[in-house]
């Protein structure tokens, strides 16, 4: 399963210190809630989950498709490689104990249906460039 990476060109910002790191980070954050929000409710990017077949529904004792032991969809069992003032990029990855699920639930197969979860929405893409937006103004203001 491909890590989730937040990596922007804002063009010429040389009048302000170039380190984004922190905000990369919080905005990675942002993506790794928004994943597991989707998880929670059920669907992700403007559509439902499709439901559990009815064997895994009598194996789990519910139908809530990704969801069973909270390992997957736990924001703080995902697996993050954090920006820095040298590298100004934040990456994020599913749970390794449960990497296999997640991406044949994401992508599907045979046996299990396409549930597209693992990603950016445009929700949360727009609430992390807003909160750089932001914080580049302040730099530049502050210029």
């Amino acid at each position: 399963m491909p890590a989730i990476s937040i990596e922007r060109n804002f063009g010429d910002l040389s009048k302000i210190a170039k380190d984004l790191s922190d905000e990369l980070n919080k905005g990675i954050k942002i993506v790794a809630k928004d994943i597991e929000q989707g998880i929670e409710g059920g669907g992700q990017f403007g559509r439902r989950f499709k439901r559990n077949h009815p064997i895994t529904i009598e194996n789990k004792g519910f139908d809530h498709p990704l969801k069973e032991t909270g390992l997957m969809m736990n924001h703080n069992k995902m697996k993050y490689v954090k920006a820095t003032k040298s590298k100004q990029v934040a990456q994020l990855a599913p749970n390794s104990e449960r990497v296999d699920i997640a991406y044949n639930n994401d992508r599907g197969t045979k046996k299990i249906p396409s549930r597209p979860f693992w990603g950016i929405s445009d929700e949360a893409e727009n609430k992390v460039m807003l909160m750089m937006e932001k914080e580049i103004t302040r730099r530049i203001d502050r210029a």
